[in-house]
């Protein structure tokens, strides 16, 4: 009994050993994460982190929806020359140490105390946690604003530390050495002349915006803004630019109809001179303003307003970017212009300027005969002072050739044309379609004759009377008649008829024959005859066939005969005529009693496009492009780019039950990346209405095409009536021969559908 609990004892103490050492071991020493990952939650159940494979196929610990961090203290600031020192001592307003999940801290320069700093818009960052110092160039001397705003890992920012009241120090003669004061460093205006010697600035120590630019940092990119910013205060202030960088932004609050400018730069401008100008713009939804603009105030020497040059905008269409182009004129007087962005009259919304351009035109600009040369392109004026030529971008286009005096050829801004005469070594097209496909939609007439004057005798047994041959297409219709004068020996019994093919080989009575007649012969008098047939070219077959009309009598008198035969002027006559396009037969049986089930019946029918627009990256919507149609690559800003082009429903009610003939898309490439021209590749989809997303048929045709060029091209490969309501541009290459752009819904010359269809 005692070795038994003796053993009993052992057993437990062994039992409780094992069970000691397999809670020490980890809940996952023996599991892995198979291409999937684990999401951590709180125990409110929101999301806070990601471990192992994310979304976009990395692999990683993310955290997400992070707590707010704490306020960051309020930066320390020291004025340097041209700029500020900033200094974050590592310390937050409400906590005793900076959180595990923080990121950086964002630096902000504002316009005033209670400004509010935007996070997707930081002048630096601070990246050590326990705090650091940057350094600022600032072309700006009034009062500036600094303030920190702490970043977590997810991205979540704190409210903003304490602004903190400062501005850059200026320059003071000790700190001016040789070569200190550089290009860029001194701002348009800032040296009166009586501060210049004679001579002791030449031309090529001056320079003014870049290039050819008058606007000084045209891009938004640089300390210039700001500086013109600042020294605006509200309601301007610094915004995203177009696609990229930075653009300047003006919100437009006001209780009565307001001017609000921006001076960007003061430049010379002699009186008659020209400039263009030039900038892009994106309002809002709820803008309420006469026009966006940019402008040249006109000013003389005292500084007296003369007038204003001005480039507008009215009734811009919001939430996508424009450009606004075009030319002013200095009146006399003028010594120096003033250029700004203007949102003229406005109430309410905002509106975001970017890339401002302003350039001087070249050329006499006033009076008869006369060139003009600008950024955006070239002018051309007769000796009565009229535009004959204007080649140029962002405006109409139009060219006038004359020969002593009289016009000989004119393309106007529409792009019609008139020629004294025309030569043309290509294909013609009108609409789109090639002139010969619109002639072969007609009948072509007579493929082949032959008149007959002899006069032929057979009895009982075949007997030829004539032969025709002919080219046959299998797209076509053909009517082949026979047209002569019988006559029989005696009367009674039929006159039989036969229409016979040799193909390309000669035609004999044993030939097999494709048509008949029969007429009665009653009488032996003389009579018209004729027989006749229609059949398609694939009937036949395409190419040459060799036509044999014999004939006989049958059911008559013994040993009648009879004559088939024309006259010197009246002719037998036999031919082979085009009479169309080939169309498939749509009758069917009726016994008379009624049918249930109408004929079928074969329409052509054209549908215009019910929306259109571009895809960047193949993926999302590009509203950038409005309803234009891009396709493939010209940058990495979108990628390889691809267009869909939708249908109205009425389509797809039509097409129900359908057999399609044939698919013709109508498209007008205006531009393609080379001179030459390139290459669309055709897709169809199903979409009914512009998706998000970008998708469709992987199917392609792919059809050269020239610029400024519309055409019908077909599409019956690529088309199901089943199951696409629309086509897709998309070559899904990055070879610029592929990269072109065709014109959507709403602008001239729009895509168009035609469907031949049989239902």
């Amino acid at each position: 009994m005692a070795n038994d609990l003796a053993r009993l004892a052992a057993r437990i103490a062994d039992l409780e050993r094992r069970l000691a050492q397999q809670t020490r071991t980890s809940r996952l020493a023996y599991s892995s994460i198979e291409d999937g990952a684990v999401e951590v939650y709180d125990v409110g159940g929101s999301l806070r982190a990601v471990i192992g494979q994310q979304s976009d196929g990395s692999s990683g610990v993310i955290a997400v929806n992070g707590p707010r961090p704490p306020i960051p203290s309020a930066p320390q600031v020291e004025p340097v020359l041209g700029g500020l020192s900033i200094t974050w001592d590592g310390g937050f307003a409400e906590a005793d140490a900076a959180p595990l999940d923080l990121s950086r801290v964002q630096v902000h320069l504002l316009t005033s105390a209670d400004a509010q700093p935007d996070v997707m818009w930081p002048a630096a960052t601070i990246e050590a946690a326990s705090g650091s110092s940057v350094t600022l160039a600032v072309n700006y001397y009034g009062d500036i604003w600094v303030g920190l705003v702490a970043v977590n890992t997810s991205g979540t920012p704190s409210l903003p530390s304490g602004a903190v009241r400062t501005a850059a120090r200026r320059a003071a003669s000790g700190d001016l050495g040789n070569g200190v004061i550089q290009q860029g460093h001194i701002a348009v205006g800032a040296i009166a002349t009586q501060h210049l010697a004679v001579g002791s600035i030449t031309p090529d120590r001056i320079a003014v915006g870049q290039g050819t630019n008058l606007v000084p940092d045209p891009g938004f990119e640089g300390v210039v803004i700001v500086g013109a910013v600042a020294a605006a205060g509200a309601p301007w202030s610094l915004a995203r630019g177009n696609r990229t960088g930075v653009g300047v932004r003006v919100d437009c609050l006001a209780e009565t109809a307001t001017y609000f400018t921006l001076p960007l730069a003061t430049v010379p401008v002699l009186a008659g001179a020209q400039l263009y100008l030039a900038v892009d713009v994106l309002v809002s939804d709820d803008l309420d303003a006469q026009a966006v603009k940019i402008l040249a105030r006109w000013e003389n020497a005292a500084g007296t307003v003369l007038g204003y040059g001005v480039v507008e905008k009215i009734g811009a269409v919001p939430g996508m970017w424009q450009r606004i182009t075009g030319q002013v004129a200095a009146p006399q007087g003028t010594t120096q212009a003033v250029l700004a962005l203007e949102a003229s009259a406005a109430t309410s919304g905002w509106a975001v300027f970017d890339n401002a351009e302003a350039h001087s035109i070249f050329g006499r600009v006033v009076g008869g005969a006369r060139a003009e040369v600008g950024p955006d392109g070239l002018r051309l004026y007769d000796e009565t002072g009229e535009t004959a030529v204007s080649l140029v971008t962002g405006a109409p286009q139009y060219l006038t050739l004359r020969s002593s005096g009289q016009a000989v050829a004119t393309i106007d801004s529409a792009g019609n044309a008139g020629f004294a005469d025309l030569a043309v070594a290509g294909e013609l097209t009108v609409g789109g379609d090639p002139v010969t496909a619109l002639l072969g939609q007609q009948a072509r007439g007579l493929a082949a004759v032959h008149y007959q004057t002899s006069a032929i005798t057979a009895g009982t047994t075949d007997y030829g009377f004539t032969e025709l041959a002919f080219e046959a297409d299998a797209s076509r219709l053909y009517r082949v008649v026979l047209d002569c004068y019988a006559a029989p020996s005696v009367a009674g019994g039929e006159l039989v008829l036969a229409l016979k093919d040799g193909g390309a080989s000669t035609p004999t009575i044993s030939s097999p024959q494709i048509q008949s007649a029969i007429y009665p012969m009653p009488t032996n008098g003389i009579r018209r005859v004729r027989m006749e047939t229609v059949r398609s070219g694939s009937d036949f077959g395409a190419g040459q066939h060799r036509l044999l009309v014999t004939f006989r009598c049958q059911g008559g008198p013994s040993e009648q005969t009879a004559r088939l035969f024309g006259g010197a002027s009246y002719p037998g006559l036999m031919y082979v005529e085009d009479i169309g396009p080939y169309l498939p037969p749509t009758g069917q049986y009726n016994d008379g009693r009624g049918t249930t089930i109408p004929p079928k019946t074969t329409y052509t029918k054209t549908y215009s496009a019910s929306w259109s627009g571009s895809y960047a990256n193949r993926s999302g919507y590009n509203s950038y492009y409005g309803n234009s149609c891009m396709q493939g690559y010209y940058s990495s800003n979108n990628g390889v780019q691809a267009s869909l082009i939708g249908f109205p429903a009425q389509l797809a009610t039509d097409l129900s039950g359908a057999t399609i003939q044939k698919a013709e898309i109508y498209l007008y490439f205006e531009h393609w990346y080379y001179a030459s021209g390139g290459t669309a590749v055709i897709r169809a989809h199903s979409h009914a209405s512009r998706p998000a997303k970008y998708s469709c048929d992987t199917e392609a045709k792919s059809i050269s095409w020239s610029r400024n060029q519309g055409k019908w091209v077909d599409i019956t490969a690529v088309f199901d009536s089943t199951k696409w309501r629309g086509i897709a541009l998309d070559p899904n290459s990055s070879n610029r021969i592929s990269y072109g752009r065709a014109r959507g819904v709403g602008q001239t010359y729009p895509p168009k559908l035609r469907v031949t269809y049989t239902k």
